[in-house]
């Protein structure tokens, strides 16, 4: 079973993908693996889909594909049509395994032993709706009300009732007139009656003392239960008669929309990048990442026309209409989707939104988010690793470390080095074996704050971000 697994690896997996795709499946399968460089230079499909399937047993080989392809961009789409072929391997299997057995068993067995056997078989819930656990729990019920009925018949005091449904448990019993009783039985039901009403009056009053406007102390004569006389509306003083605005809340992360958005939406700029090259084989197409706000939300935005860099100007009033929403970000593609909007246009945004639009998430945070989540922030480099096509460093805060796997010509040209401030835009959070990291996309932006040479100032995130 295990070589059929290993065929959808080669004939649905890797043949579908470029040598380039294949090259960065390698570098991040390098650890798993132990790849050494010569390998992952060396090793062709094949020999990749034989480690794979001596590494990870039966279907967890094709899973690790899927779990590696779904979180590249270009070929995320391949991850569905491998499940689907591991499951008709399961299923075929499956069928293989239990035709012979079923024959086998129905062949020895009696007509009354096969009954039994495959009641068993389908399991207690199963076994609930057959007519012999019917009659065992008919008969068990039956039992109970023998018993009970017999029991209230020894008990002093009872009536059972003959009318009393078969399906249902029994009411409280009623009890049966008392007997004329003598003075002191009397005299013990004034005293029960009299402290009854004592502790009626004394939570009336509690109530009434915890109220604004009201007096605490009972007026009611004694043996009589006290009603709750009507409060009137505190006069409202002059210090509560100007009401206070409402705050509002600051969202802790960016604001999300899906799908084809016509707008137009009214934002201001907080900060823009400057525009780069993402894919160097289809025309050098550029881009540039921009972050910006209304009174209530910020947005990170992707925008792919970078004549529109001259309008993303820092505190600047604009309008975009015509937009897509996409994992987490607004996407322009077009000049006539930004506007200018009115010079007198004013928008009041607070500065703990935009603390917030700007800051860093802390690294223990990162591990509580969802897989798939795109991050931007400064960190500090702890570690580099250099592996053929791939870079790995080890960012770290106070809160902890994380992995960042950064590939790609464009991006692992970069100098960074340990000690050295990196801002990372648009990185995906995902899953490396057992562990989190931050890796790279073709839409990913990188840039680097050289360590001083000087004695290093305590870091601050917020410093290195762009205005």
């Amino acid at each position: 079973m295990g070589n059929e697994f290993k065929r959808i690896i080669l004939l649905k997996g890797f043949q579908y993908i470029s040598d380039y795709q294949f090259s960065v499946i390698k570098c991040l399968l390098a650890k798993d693996l132990r790849l050494t460089s010569k390998m992952q230079d060396e090793y062709d499909r094949v020999k990749i889909a034989n480690l794979m399937e001596a590494k990870f047993r039966g279907p967890a080989c094709v899973d690790k594909l899927i779990e590696l392809v779904k979180d590249i961009e270009e070929i995320k789409d391949l991850a569905k049509t491998l499940k689907n072929e591991k499951l008709k391997v399961i299923r075929r299997s499956r069928a293989k395994e239990a035709t012979p057995v079923k024959k086998s068993k129905l062949n020895k067995l009696s007509p009354d032993q096969s009954t039994s056997t495959t009641l068993k078989a389908l399991g207690p819930e199963s076994i609930k709706d057959t007519p012999v656990k019917e009659k065992k729990t008919t008969k068990t019920n039956e039992s109970k009300r023998m018993n009970l009925k017999k029991e209230q018949s020894q008990l002093p005091g009872l009536l059972v009732t003959s009318t009393q449904s078969t399906e249902s448990l029994p009411q409280t019993p009623q009890m049966l007139p008392p007997k004329p009783s003598s003075s002191s039985s009397t005299k013990k039901k004034n005293d029960i009656a009299t402290k009854i009403n004592d502790l009626k009056r004394k939570t009336v009053s509690q109530k009434q003392s915890q109220l604004p406007g009201t007096s605490a102390t009972s007026t009611c004569p004694t043996g009589s239960s006290c009603p709750v006389k009507s409060i009137p509306p505190p006069t409202p003083s002059s210090s509560f008669s100007v009401k206070k605005p409402r705050l509002k809340a600051v969202p802790k992360e960016a604001s999300r929309e899906e799908g084809f958005q016509r707008g137009p939406k009214e934002v201001m700029v907080l900060k823009a990048t400057e525009p780069f090259t993402y894919d160097v084989r289809e025309g050098k197409r550029k881009m540039f990442h921009a972050t910006v706000a209304t009174e209530s939300q910020f947005f990170q935005v992707k925008v792919y026309h970078v004549d529109l860099k001259e309008k993303f100007i820092p505190k600047k009033i604009i309008a975009i209409s015509d937009y897509f929403g996409r994992n987490g970000f607004l996407e322009v593609f077009h000049a006539s989707s930004v506007s200018d909007v009115n010079p007198d246009r004013k928008m009041e945004i607070s500065k703990s939104l935009i603390q917030k639009a700007n800051a860093t998430p802390k690294i223990s945070h990162l591990y509580s988010q969802a897989l798939g989540t795109f991050v931007n922030g400064v960190f500090l480099v702890h570690k580099k690793l250099v592996s053929n096509e791939c870079i790995y460093y080890e960012i770290q805060d106070d809160t902890g470390v994380m992995e960042v796997l950064v590939y790609g010509q464009r991006l692992t040209r970069i100098n960074c080095e340990k000690g050295d401030r990196v801002k990372l835009i648009c990185f995906e959070l995902a899953l490396s074996g057992d562990k989190r990291q931050l890796r790279s996309i073709i839409h990913s932006f990188i840039k680097v704050t050289k360590a001083r040479k000087s004695k290093e100032q305590p870091f601050n995130p917020e410093s290195y971000l762009e205005t």
